[in-house]
């Protein structure tokens, strides 16, 4: 009694994948199913780079949340299809013999199903048992070509954000070094230091919300890292507008250079206003586990 209405949660589940899917391939963002695997996973890697103090464990945290996304959609197609042909014994029989498939039979003719391979020593015994395995293969190709819609777009984005780190870090290794590098070394003074940034940066904006799993990303070296990058970016922009907050950054670095700049007092009362804008910066860097130091020098520091 138990077997035949396995059908119905092997449905259920077929459904969810199917949902997942197109969710996060088509309409953006993240599915219930893959979110909840994203998180997991990246949580995982996250302690254990912590635990090890080592940034490479990080490093691996996009692909293994491409792999672990791949996975669980074809797994859950795989599993739900198999509940629905078991939940009626005889459904699937050997091709010569005509004998009931065992459950492991039957697990191995969804998989060559979905797989599309079609390797024919086992069949259905009634014509919507036949549709079925036409629906769960056609499932099967929605799941392949969907996937690789899902890891193109991720390989573009992953790439583009190393290229903004790039820019950005070699423009100077931390917030002052860019506000000075604009101000002495560029034509267009401060204004270099957006300028060319608007469509970049509105582009990644725009994926990042398209695909949340992107801000799971970290790479290896601080060179391509977007989560010391962007802070600096912030950071410099604030010694700018305030000429810094929480430990608050050096001036040191701009008076030396020859950078005139407004009193300790208004510096210090402007950064108080940016006091959350920086927590932000900081938990961006934190979660790279970078340090602080990598992005502005404080009082007492040397270069980064």
């Amino acid at each position: 009694m138990l077997r035949s209405l396995l059908w119905v949660p092997g449905l259920v589940l077929v459904g969810i994948v199917v949902h997942d899917l197109l969710k996060v391939t088509v309409q953006g963002g993240d599915g219930t199913l893959s979110q909840t695997v994203h998180q997991r996973v990246y949580q995982l890697l996250h302690a254990l780079a912590r635990r090890t103090g080592n940034r490479i464990v990080l490093a691996w945290a996009a692909p293994t949340i491409i792999v672990s996304a791949l996975l669980t959609w074809t797994l859950g197609l795989w599993l739900g299809w198999t509940l629905v042909f078991w939940s009626s014994p005889g459904s699937v029989v050997g091709a010569d013999s005509e004998s009931p498939a065992t459950f492991w039979s039957v697990v191995y003719y969804v998989g060559y199903t979905i797989s599309t391979l079609g390797l024919g020593d086992l069949k259905t015994t009634a014509t919507p048992w036949r549709m079925l395995t036409s629906v769960a293969a056609l499932s099967g190709f929605v799941n392949l070509t969907f996937a690789i819609t899902f890891v193109v777009p991720v390989a573009e984005a992953r790439l583009e954000r190393r290229e903004l780190a790039r820019l950005l870090r070699r423009s100077g290794p931390d917030a002052q070094a860019l506000v000075i590098g604009a101000l002495q070394d560029h034509p267009d003074g401060l204004q270099s230091l957006i300028s060319g940034l608007h469509q970049t940066l509105n582009t990644l904006e725009t994926k990042h919300d398209h695909a949340h799993y992107l801000h799971r990303f970290h790479d290896r070296t601080a060179l391509e890292s977007l989560s010391l990058a962007l802070p600096a970016l912030g950071e410099a922009l604030l010694l700018i507008e305030c000429a810094l907050p929480g430990p608050p950054p050096s001036l040191a670095p701009l008076h030396d250079a020859g950078i005139a700049t407004v009193s300790e007092a208004e510096f210090t009362a402007c950064l108080a206003q940016h006091a959350e804008h920086r927590q932000f910066l900081r938990a961006m860097v934190e979660e790279g586990l970078w340090s602080w130091a990598q992005v502005a020098r404080t009082a007492g520091e040397g270069a980064a």
